[in-house]
């Protein structure tokens, strides 16, 4: 599809169905002069460090890099080899042994070969007195030696790449390094352990042609799943029996590296913290001409490396592409300039799956915007959209990633896997609620314990209702896509709210949205939290301590810390209440309904992983469910922590 692009009115769609034409069209493509283009890297730095020479004296400059970055020929080679053509990457941190080890090869290459711009570039590579174009401390023009020049450039103006240039022309412009290079970069399909071999007998792993193999494509083009010059990595799998890991022909081994290179970055994305390599499996005609109309169509709506907009809307773009019959998520480290540590492959995704789940996106996040801008789960960003990011939010990055050892580190989920988590919504599977909850929980405590540190009476609380409200629409977002089932129940406490005009919000909830919270336990703990929430906003309010945190214990609780927190937030309330009542009738209601329910559980049956969180969703709508004992009107209610 990319060499569809560079020449659509020269293309032979026979090539997208035999491997005869496709090596026809790969021929023509290379004496158009298109077929180059994209076999180097694409460089993404914004600049880029030039040497040439102008009437004998060796210059250096700073240029910008522009979209066609492949005039440069930078190839990525093994970290003990040689670069193929004159442009390099430096690491800022670190000498550059390769580019020594290349400056070494190519005054070696100029005793034999005395070609020009082999001349040229030791010139360049050994001169003493490199003009860099600025003034130095002594007032002169700076001049350096060659490697002081990398060094000072590295430092003193963050460059990351570097190359030369002949006469004014870049290497792309240079016939004579542009066959080289297309040459020479066999050499990254081999390594000293596993070279290239032919063998009447063994054909090419992916177009079946008898041609001369490499062992090491895969790797070579930066795709790290069959590195067979690493022993170990497949059992049986070693440079002697080396025909045995996928061995494939050059001009396929060029089409995986336009894949990788090309393609792949307009194919990546990270999706609820994963990156992901989003492989779209498009529909099969018998027509070729509309086939090929179908690719073109599909290739052209697939770019996912766009704007943020554009990501936003992934899914439901793919959704609607007519193109696609079915999308493989591939999960790893897709991303740079090598695929590695394959962690899931998710087959078989199907466009309507895909619509499904971008509705559902959207209907979220609607009953999120209806929400009136006083109710506590009314965020400034849900962040849910294609791109997943609320079940990062709620459940930490991968743990499979490395975290860097600055400040308090972020939560990370043992009982939920993401992986799997992410594999249930694309494909339709059941995951088990009691995980998700135990999970929640954990968050909860972990971030209630990090926001005490902070030296703020708000934060805890600020902390509890961010995350209820991200696990409540994530709760949502699930159920409407039957991943996960949450019963209504039965509202069991319906007759001591019927008592109170003013809790008749809080019987509406429970008896129509509260899905989830269907047990006796679940809504003791939901009004103990209630109450309780109520007692920390005003000590808020007065001023005074808010020593009532303590009793949560770091949300490490059981059922019996939770009939203790129902008994000292009662007796607080009390005291609180001379010379004035603190109690408002709603309040009193609540209190009546903790009590009643609380007695007619005779056998708890409810975890110590469970409770945290439905008492903190309680507590999260305490403010919004009990109004002041005035009476004020909710539309005077700010939230916790405003």
């Amino acid at each position: 599809m990319k060499l569809i692009e560079e020449f659509p009115e020269e293309f032979d769609f026979n090539a997208l169905d035999t491997t005869d034409y496709f090596l026809k069209q790969r021929e023509k493509a290379i004496s158009k002069g298109k077929y180059a283009k994209l076999q180097f890297e694409i460089l993404k730095d914004d600049n880029i460090g030039i040497f040439s020479i102008n009437k004998g004296k060796v210059i250096f400059e700073v240029e910008r890099i522009s979209d066609d970055s492949w005039k440069y020929l930078f190839l990525k080679t093994a970290p003990r080899g040689a670069y193929i053509t004159p442009t390099w990457k430096e690491n800022p941190k670190k000498e550059n042994k390769k580019l020594e080890y290349t400056v070494e090869n190519i005054i070696e290459q100029s005793k034999e070969d005395k070609s020009n711009w082999l001349l040229d570039l030791v010139t360049i590579y050994t001169a003493k007195d490199i003009e860099c174009g600025e003034i130095d401390e002594n007032g002169g023009l700076r001049k350096l030696s060659f490697y002081d020049t990398v060094k000072w450039a590295k430092e003193n103006k963050n460059l990351k790449v570097f190359s030369v240039k002949f006469d004014g022309k870049y290497n792309s412009e240079m016939q004579a390094i542009l066959n080289l290079a297309l040459e020479s970069k066999k050499q990254i399909y081999q390594t000293e352990q596993a070279k290239s071999f032919s063998s009447p007998e063994i054909n090419c792993s992916l177009c079946n042609e008898n041609q001369e193999l490499f062992p090491n494509v895969l790797s070579g083009v930066g795709i790290n799943i069959a590195n067979v010059d690493k022993s170990g990595f497949f059992p049986g799998v070693d440079s002697e029996n080396a025909t045995k890991a996928f061995p494939i022909c050059a001009p396929c081994a060029e089409t995986l590296y336009v894949a990788k290179f090309h393609a792949f970055p307009i194919l990546t994305q990270k999706i609820s913290g994963h990156r992901v390599l989003i492989i779209p499996h498009l529909v099969e005609s018998k027509d070729k001409v509309e086939g090929l109309d179908i690719l073109k169509n599909s290739f052209e709506r697939i770019n996912l490396n766009g704007a943020k907009q554009t990501e936003r809307y992934i899914l439901k773009d793919l959704s609607e592409n007519k193109g696609i019959a079915t999308v493989t998520f591939l999960i790893g480290e897709v991303e740079g300039q090598s695929v590695n540590n394959i962690r899931k492959v998710i087959p078989g995704i199907l466009p309507s799956r895909l619509s499904e789940i971008s509705e559902s996106i959207e209907v979220v996040n609607n009953i999120h915007n209806d929400l009136v801008d006083i109710h506590p789960w009314k965020l400034n960003k849900l962040n849910l959209d294609s791109k997943l990011e609320i079940i990062s939010d709620i459940f930490g990055p991968p743990k499979y990633l490395k975290e860097k050892s600055v400040g308090r580190k972020k939560f990370k989920s043992y009982s939920v896997d993401t992986l799997q988590l992410l594999n249930s919504i694309l494909l339709s599977r059941k995951y088990p609620l009691k995980h998700i909850i135990t999970e929640f929980s954990s968050k909860l405590s972990y971030d209630f314990l990090g926001s005490l540190s902070e030296f703020s009476d708000k934060k805890p609380m600020r902390s509890i209702q961010d995350n209820i409200s991200k696990m409540m629409h994530l709760l949502l977002f699930l159920e409407r896509l039957d991943v996960i089932e949450m019963n209504s129940g039965t509202n069991f406490i319906s007759k001591y709210l019927e008592k109170h005009d003013g809790l008749k919000p809080l019987n509406d909830f429970f008896t129509k949205e509260a899905n989830g919270i269907n047990t006796k336990e679940k809504q003791f703990a939901f009004l103990v939290g209630l109450l309780f929430g109520k007692l920390v906003s005003f000590q808020m309010a007065r001023g005074v301590s808010t020593n009532a945190l303590k009793w949560l214990k770091g949300l490490q609780l059981n059922s019996q810390d939770l009939m203790e927190i129902f008994i000292k937030t009662k007796s607080k309330l009390d005291d609180y209440s001379t010379p004035k009542s603190a109690w408002s009738n709603e309040m009193r209601g609540v209190a009546e309904a903790i009590a009643a329910l609380g007695a007619d559980i005779s056998d708890w049956n409810i975890s110590r992983k469970e409770i945290p969180y439905y008492l903190c969703l309680g507590q999260s709508l305490s403010n919004y469910y009990l109004p002041s004992k005035n009476g004020e009107n909710k539309q005077n209610i700010q939230k916790d922590g405003e």
